[in-house]
Protein backbone atom coordinates (compact mmCIF):
# COMPACT_ATOMS: atom_id res chain seq x y z
CA UNK A 1 0.00 0.00 0.00
CA UNK A 2 2.79 2.45 0.95
CA UNK A 3 5.35 0.93 -1.42
CA UNK A 4 7.22 3.62 -3.30
CA UNK A 5 5.89 6.50 -1.15
CA UNK A 6 8.51 9.09 -0.40
CA UNK A 7 9.61 11.09 2.62
CA UNK A 8 11.05 14.58 2.25
CA UNK A 9 13.42 16.54 4.49
CA UNK A 10 15.67 19.50 3.75
CA UNK A 11 15.54 19.10 -0.01
CA UNK A 12 16.27 15.36 0.19
CA UNK A 13 13.92 12.49 -0.44
CA UNK A 14 13.87 8.81 0.38
CA UNK A 15 11.37 6.00 -0.14
CA UNK A 16 9.47 4.68 2.87
CA UNK A 17 11.14 1.30 2.36
CA UNK A 18 14.64 2.82 2.31
CA UNK A 19 13.85 4.80 5.43
CA UNK A 20 12.56 1.73 7.28
CA UNK A 21 15.47 -0.46 6.16
CA UNK A 22 17.93 2.13 7.47
CA UNK A 23 16.40 2.28 10.97
CA UNK A 24 18.01 0.62 13.96
CA UNK A 25 15.94 -1.91 15.92
CA UNK A 26 15.50 0.69 18.67
CA UNK A 27 14.04 3.25 16.24
CA UNK A 28 11.69 0.63 14.77
CA UNK A 29 10.49 -0.12 18.29
CA UNK A 30 10.00 3.61 18.94
CA UNK A 31 8.02 4.18 15.75
CA UNK A 32 5.77 1.11 15.62
CA UNK A 33 6.15 -0.78 18.89
CA UNK A 34 8.26 -3.67 17.58
CA UNK A 35 11.33 -4.37 15.49
CA UNK A 36 9.52 -5.62 12.40
CA UNK A 37 11.51 -5.93 9.15
CA UNK A 38 8.56 -4.97 6.93
CA UNK A 39 7.58 -1.29 6.94
CA UNK A 40 4.30 -0.65 8.78
CA UNK A 41 1.67 1.74 7.37
CA UNK A 42 3.26 5.14 6.83
CA UNK A 43 0.40 7.56 7.50
CA UNK A 44 -0.02 6.92 11.26
CA UNK A 45 3.71 7.48 11.75
CA UNK A 46 3.76 10.64 9.62
CA UNK A 47 0.74 12.09 11.48
CA UNK A 48 2.32 11.52 14.87
CA UNK A 49 2.76 14.74 16.87
CA UNK A 50 4.57 13.14 19.84
CA UNK A 51 7.59 10.88 20.02
CA UNK A 52 9.44 9.24 22.90
CA UNK A 53 12.41 6.93 22.83
CA UNK A 54 11.27 5.87 26.32
CA UNK A 55 14.64 5.75 28.12
CA UNK A 56 16.29 3.93 25.16
CA UNK A 57 19.48 5.36 23.70
CA UNK A 58 18.86 5.59 19.99
CA UNK A 59 22.31 6.16 18.50
CA UNK A 60 21.19 9.06 16.31
CA UNK A 61 18.36 11.58 16.08
CA UNK A 62 18.46 11.44 12.25
CA UNK A 63 15.08 9.65 11.88
CA UNK A 64 13.33 12.63 13.54
CA UNK A 65 14.36 14.80 10.60
CA UNK A 66 12.02 12.78 8.36
CA UNK A 67 9.00 13.10 10.68
CA UNK A 68 7.77 16.68 10.11
CA UNK A 69 4.62 16.44 12.24
CA UNK A 70 6.50 15.69 15.45
CA UNK A 71 6.48 18.80 17.67
CA UNK A 72 6.99 17.07 21.04
CA UNK A 73 9.94 14.71 21.45
CA UNK A 74 11.42 13.02 24.50
CA UNK A 75 14.83 11.80 23.39
CA UNK A 76 17.51 9.80 25.23
CA UNK A 77 21.04 9.25 24.06
CA UNK A 78 24.40 8.60 25.62
CA UNK A 79 27.56 10.55 24.76
CA UNK A 80 27.83 12.09 21.33
CA UNK A 81 24.47 13.82 20.78
CA UNK A 82 24.26 15.29 17.29
CA UNK A 83 21.43 17.82 17.53
CA UNK A 84 21.61 18.75 13.84
CA UNK A 85 18.59 16.61 12.84
CA UNK A 86 16.48 18.48 15.44
CA UNK A 87 17.40 21.96 14.21
CA UNK A 88 15.45 24.24 11.92
CA UNK A 89 11.92 23.20 12.92
CA UNK A 90 9.53 24.33 15.64
CA UNK A 91 9.30 22.39 18.90
CA UNK A 92 6.57 22.71 21.49
CA UNK A 93 8.51 20.37 23.78
CA UNK A 94 12.00 18.95 23.35
CA UNK A 95 13.74 16.75 25.91
CA UNK A 96 17.41 15.89 25.69
CA UNK A 97 18.31 13.23 28.23
CA UNK A 98 21.45 11.20 28.77
CA UNK A 99 23.80 10.43 30.30
CA UNK A 100 25.65 12.61 27.84
CA UNK A 101 28.42 15.16 28.10
CA UNK A 102 29.52 18.23 26.19
CA UNK A 103 26.11 18.80 24.60
CA UNK A 104 26.40 21.68 22.13
CA UNK A 105 23.12 23.60 22.29
CA UNK A 106 24.55 25.88 19.62
CA UNK A 107 23.45 23.25 17.11
CA UNK A 108 19.89 24.42 17.87
CA UNK A 109 20.71 28.04 17.06
CA UNK A 110 17.71 29.74 15.43
CA UNK A 111 15.43 26.79 16.25
CA UNK A 112 12.14 27.67 17.98
CA UNK A 113 11.73 25.60 21.17
CA UNK A 114 8.93 26.58 23.58
CA UNK A 115 9.76 24.10 26.40
CA UNK A 116 13.19 22.50 26.73
CA UNK A 117 14.00 19.70 29.18
CA UNK A 118 17.61 18.82 29.99
CA UNK A 119 18.12 15.71 32.12
CA UNK A 120 21.35 13.89 32.99
CA UNK A 121 23.33 15.92 30.48
CA UNK A 122 26.41 18.07 30.71
CA UNK A 123 25.90 21.11 28.50
CA UNK A 124 28.99 22.61 26.88
CA UNK A 125 27.74 26.19 27.35
CA UNK A 126 24.42 27.24 28.83
CA UNK A 127 24.90 30.65 27.16
CA UNK A 128 23.92 28.94 23.88
CA UNK A 129 20.34 28.88 25.20
CA UNK A 130 20.25 32.50 24.02
CA UNK A 131 20.44 31.22 20.43
CA UNK A 132 17.23 29.19 20.81
CA UNK A 133 14.18 31.13 19.64
CA UNK A 134 11.19 31.70 21.94
CA UNK A 135 12.29 29.57 24.89
CA UNK A 136 9.53 30.04 27.49
CA UNK A 137 10.01 27.08 29.82
CA UNK A 138 13.13 25.23 30.92
CA UNK A 139 13.19 22.04 33.00
CA UNK A 140 16.52 20.96 34.50
CA UNK A 141 17.06 17.61 36.17
CA UNK A 142 19.97 15.60 37.47
CA UNK A 143 22.99 17.74 36.71
CA UNK A 144 24.98 20.85 37.45
CA UNK A 145 23.87 23.35 34.84
CA UNK A 146 26.09 26.16 36.14
CA UNK A 147 24.93 29.70 35.33
CA UNK A 148 21.77 30.29 33.30
CA UNK A 149 22.11 33.29 30.97
CA UNK A 150 19.59 36.11 30.70
CA UNK A 151 16.71 34.89 28.52
CA UNK A 152 14.01 37.50 28.05
CA UNK A 153 11.35 35.10 26.74
CA UNK A 154 11.87 32.64 29.63
CA UNK A 155 8.92 32.63 32.05
CA UNK A 156 9.45 29.32 33.89
CA UNK A 157 12.30 27.24 35.28
CA UNK A 158 11.55 23.89 36.90
CA UNK A 159 14.44 22.40 38.85
CA UNK A 160 14.24 18.75 39.92
CA UNK A 161 16.19 16.93 42.62
CA UNK A 162 19.89 16.54 41.94
CA UNK A 163 19.73 19.52 39.61
CA UNK A 164 21.71 22.69 40.29
CA UNK A 165 21.70 26.00 38.47
CA UNK A 166 22.77 29.58 39.20
CA UNK A 167 19.84 31.87 38.35
CA UNK A 168 21.48 35.16 39.37
CA UNK A 169 21.85 36.40 35.77
CA UNK A 170 18.62 34.91 34.42
CA UNK A 171 16.36 36.20 37.17
CA UNK A 172 13.72 38.78 36.17
CA UNK A 173 10.35 39.69 37.76
CA UNK A 174 8.32 37.58 35.31
CA UNK A 175 10.33 34.39 35.91
CA UNK A 176 8.62 31.66 37.97
CA UNK A 177 11.02 29.15 39.54
CA UNK A 178 9.72 25.82 40.85
CA UNK A 179 11.98 23.50 42.81
CA UNK A 180 10.82 19.89 43.04
CA UNK A 181 12.45 17.64 45.60
CA UNK A 182 11.73 14.53 43.57
CA UNK A 183 13.21 12.52 40.74
CA UNK A 184 12.27 13.72 37.28
CA UNK A 185 9.92 11.56 35.20
CA UNK A 186 9.02 12.41 31.58
CA UNK A 187 5.69 14.14 30.91
CA UNK A 188 4.43 11.31 28.67
CA UNK A 189 5.25 7.73 27.71
CA UNK A 190 4.85 5.40 24.72
CA UNK A 191 1.14 4.91 25.40
CA UNK A 192 0.57 8.65 24.99
CA UNK A 193 1.97 9.15 21.48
Amino acid sequence: MDEGRRLFAGGEEITWEEFWDGLSPVWRQVLCGSDVPEPPPLDPILRRRRLTTDFAWVGSFEPVRWLPSVTEALLWEDNGMDLGPLAGRSWELLQLAGPASNIDLGQLSGTPVRHLILSVVDVDSMSRLQDIVGLESLTLAHGDFRRLPALESLTEVVLYAEGEVDLSVAWHPGLRVTRRDEIYFPPFGPDDV
